[in-house]
Formats: C-alpha cells, sequence, structure tokens
C-alpha cells in the first residue's frame, strides 16, 4: 500500500493538485463577477441613457405642441426642430445611416454641427410630422466611458485570474520538486539529495532551505548510526573469528563443539547485520537482471525439502510462469528465510505450500504453513531487527531473518502482508 501511495504521488500532475483546484474555482468566481459587473454597468448605463433622452425627447414634444410647430425655432444648438414632408421621409441635411436607440427612438450624427442627436418623429393633431431631436453628445460620451470601464473591469479580473493561475503553477512546480526530491532519497536511499532552492524570495524556497537543513542533520545522524553499527560489526567479527580458530585446538569435543556453535552464532548475526546494512544503506540496483521467479522459488523449495522430509512436513508448491527485475541472489536469500521460518515453526506432519501468481502486473509470494501462528498484536514487530516472540525464543536464530527480508522486498519496491490463517500464519510478498 505505501508503494502504491509513492507511485500514485510521483505521477500526480498539475491539473490533479489542489492549486489547480483553487486556481479554477478562482477562475469561474471571478469570471462571474466580472460578467455581472460588466452586465450590470452596462445595463444602468443604457437605461440611464435612454430613459434621460426619452424624458428630454417628451418635454420638448410637449413644449412643441404648446406653441405649435409653425412658431418652433431651434434658437438652442441643443435642439432640432425639423417639419417633414407630405412622404414623412428625412431631410436631405439628416443621414440615411441612422441608429435606433429604443422604440422610436432614431440617433444619428448632424452634418451641419457634427454633433450626435437622438430624435423622435413626432405627428400633430392636423396630420403635419416634425423631427425633434436633442443633442446627446455628452451623455453618449459618458455612457461610452461606462461602457469602457465594465470592459476594463472584465479584462481587469481577468488578468487578476491569469495571474493567480502563474502562481499555482509555481506554487505546483516548487512542491513537486520537493515531492520529486523526497521520492528519489526514499527509493535510492541515497540522503545525500537536495532540494534545488533557486531564489529565497518566496516561502517555497525558505521551506526547500529548511528541508535541506533537515536532510543534513539527518544525514549526519544516520552517518554515525550506520558508522557506529559498522564499526562495532566488524570489530568484533574479528576477534570471534580469531576465537573460533582457535577453539578448534581444544583437546575436548564437547566444549569445543558447544563453544564453535556460540561463535558461528555470533559470526551470523553480524555478518546479517552487516548485510542488512548495506542493503538499506546502498540501495544499488546495478545487481539486477530479469529473473524467472518460478524457477527460483523451485530452486528454494528444492534445497528445503530434506528439511522438511526430516519433520515429515508435506512441502508443495504452485507455481506459475512469472519474471521480475531484480537481484537474484537476495532475492534466493529473502525467500529461503521465509520458507526456513515455515518449515520450522511448523509442527511434525503438519503442510507448508508455496504459491507464486500474477495480478495487475504484479507477482505475489504466498508462503502458508499451518503452525501456531502469531498473535495480532506482534504482526507489526516481526520486522524488526532482533525482535523474536516469546514462541520462537525457544528456537534458535538470531531475529533478524525478517529484517533482512523486508530490506530485500523494499529493494524491489515491494511490500509484505503477515495474516493469521488459524491454524497457521501466511506471509505475502508482492513485487
Amino acid at each position: 500500500m505505501a508503494q502504491d501511495t509513492l507511485l500514485k504521488a510521483e505521477s500526480r500532475r498539475y491539473i490533479k493538485s489542489s492549486s489547480f483546484i483553487m486556481a479554477l474555482l478562482f477562475t469561474i468566481l471571478c469570471g462571474a463577477v466580472a460578467l455581472s459587473l460588466g452586465y450590470l454597468i452596462n445595463y444602468f448605463a443604457k437605461g440611464h441613457f435612454i430613459h434621460s433622452t426619452e424624458a428630454v425627447l417628451d418635454a420638448e414634444i410637449r413644449y412643441i405642441e404648446t406653441i405649435g410647430p409653425q412658431l418652433a425655432r431651434a434658437e438652442n444648438p441643443e435642439q432640432i426642430y425639423l417639419l417633414l414632408g407630405e412622404d414623412g421621409g428625412l431631410p436631405n441635411n439628416i443621414p440615411a445611416a441612422v441608429s435606433r436607440l429604443a422604440e422610436g427612438i432614431i440617433v444619428f450624427e448632424y452634418p451641419d454641427n457634427n454633433r450626435r442627436y437622438a430624435a423622435k418623429i413626432h405627428t400633430f393633431e392636423d396630420g403635419r410630422k416634425m423631427l425633434i431631436g436633442t443633442d446627446i453628445t455628452s451623455i453618449s460620451k459618458d455612457f461610452k466611458f461606462m461602457q469602457l470601464l465594465g470592459i476594463a473591469s472584465i479584462f481587469f479580473v481577468m488578468a487578476v485570474v491569469f495571474v493567480a493561475y502563474i502562481i499555482s503553477v509555481f506554487v505546483v512546480s516548487g512542491t513537486n520538486k520537493i515531492a520529486a526530491t523526497a521520492n528519489d532519497i526514499i527509493n535510492t536511499g541515497d540522503l545525500s539529495r537536495r532540494v534545488n532552492v533557486g531564489s529565497r524570495w518566496d516561502d517555497l524556497s525558505n521551506m526547500a532551505a529548511a528541508l535541506n537543513r533537515l536532510l543534513d542533520r539527518i544525514q549526519e545522524l544516520m552517518q554515525g548510526v550506520r558508522q557506529v553499527s559498522d564499526n562495532i560489526a566488524h570489530d568484533l567479527r574479528t576477534p570471534l573469528t580469531r576465537m573460533r580458530s582457535k577453539l578448534e585446538t581444544l583437546k575436548h569435543d564437547d566444549n569445543k563443539n558447544e563453544l564453535l556453535a556460540e561463535t558461528d552464532q555470533l559470526l551470523s548475526t553480524f555478518n546479517a547485520l552487516l548485510r542488512i546494512s548495506r542493503i538499506e544503506s546502498e540501495k544499488k540496483r546495478s545487481q539486477f537482471v530479469d529473473v524467472d521467479l518460478k524457477v527460483l522459488l523451485e530452486d528454494v523449495t528444492a534445497f528445503y525439502e530434506p528439511l522438511a522430509e526430516e519433520k515429515s512436513i508435506t512441502l508443495t508448491a504452485s507455481l506459475t510462469e512469472t519474471c521480475i527485475h531484480g537481484d537474484r541472489n537476495l532475492l534466493f536469500q529473502a525467500y529461503a528465510n521465509l520458507l526456513d521460518n515455515a518449515v520450522k515453526f511448523t509442527p511434525i506432519g503438519g503442510t507448508v505450500s508455496i504459491t507464486l501468481y500474477q495480478t495487475d502486473q504484479r507477482a505475489h509470494v504466498e508462503i502458508c504453513d499451518n503452525g501456531a501462528g502469531i498473535p495480532e498484536q506482534e504482526k507489526d514487530k516481526i520486522f524488526n531487527r532482533f525482535y523474536r516472540s516469546e514462541k520462537s525464543r525457544r528456537s534458535s536464530g538470531t531475529g533478524l531473518g525478517l529484517s533482512l527480508v523486508k530490506a530485500v522486498i523494499d529493494l524491489h519496491g515491494g511490500g509484505i502482508q503477515v495474516k493469521n490463517t488459524y491454524p497457521g500464519l501466511k506471509i505475502i510478498t508482492i513485487l
């Protein structure tokens, strides 16, 4: 499960990030606000423009009806009073290209003074028609200004949205760099990797710099721990080897055999510690090749068949053709440790089975016995170094076999599951 989560984190893209979702939501909200604002500005400005123009024209019409069309004189350039012919056509000095402002109101440019007018054609009781217009040049400029203001507000909001998008891309890019570096450290075990800090002006760069300092400290501590562990293992392995050589010269065979066994056990412990340390610290995949997992498990099974026969244990294997990319020697050691534990803790006359199958392009190996199993509260502890349950303390061992198994499976990017089968225990590895 941890590996699957890691793979998902590595494949994460901008479109699935929280920054993109927030930027998209921000875009939708700002876009809605901008469109609403532009619409309202245009609606109210146009409404005010039409209403005020129509009110002025209606007032002029009432005035002309009062004094009569024959007395109408455009003494003010802001008004136009033009009697129309019997056909009702526009005068020659009125351009043919007129526009409609509202019902019954036309707009045109008056060529005599190059000003803009809004006008109505009014029919009097005697049938005469008059074009009554008022100057809207100033009001029209105000209306255009309000329209431009609405358009500018939309573009301004869009600019804000674009800047928000650029910021979100920058944030996602920075967090992805940090996540990629962390994933590389997890996958390779190389604590010397650092997050690239290009600047210090933004919060992400400050966080990256703090993470780099944290990694420096972690690397320093891990190197110290590994150095101490390796030094202890190396320093003790040499005198133990010399001790074993001298023990072979003893004359009393019984004492010699017991001491040799104890010495071999200590040497085995230190060798296992050094092997696990190398696997966990180096994480090298230079020895990886295409491995036929079926053939490898057949070899492991054949290797433990004599031991199983001594305890009258039935050892069965159900293996399908499966190939993976990995280190054959390490995988052999890992599955040998698992099968050794299964045979060791299975009672006389019991059964041990090993199954290999493939699902979702992942290789599953199940090793199942019908022994006593382990307590549920200890399932998460059995892969810790030197951990041995109360039942296993009565048998020989160092408590490092399952730790080595976990180190090898982790190196191959796999996972391990432990299940009690009542009776027995099933250990599943997924590669």
